[in-house]
């Protein structure tokens, strides 16, 4: 299989899923939804990393 075959299906498959931790994070699903289109399974860390949209930090 060629590298781009493989990209392609992976980046195919973070794309519900990203909407999916996007619609439970209060976030744009059909944003991160393009988003994991063009960056895979990125968006899904970088939805991992923000966490819930308005969620009060503490301090350390």
């Amino acid at each position: 299989m060629s590298a781009w075959l493989i990209i392609s299906l992976v980046s195919t498959a973070a794309m519900p899923m990203a909407y999916d931790m996007a619609r439970d994070r209060g976030r744009s699903p059909r944003a991160w939804l393009n988003v994991a289109f063009f960056v895979g399974p990125l968006a899904l860390l970088a939805l991992l990393i923000l966490g819930k949209r308005g969620a009060a930090k503490t301090p350390v």
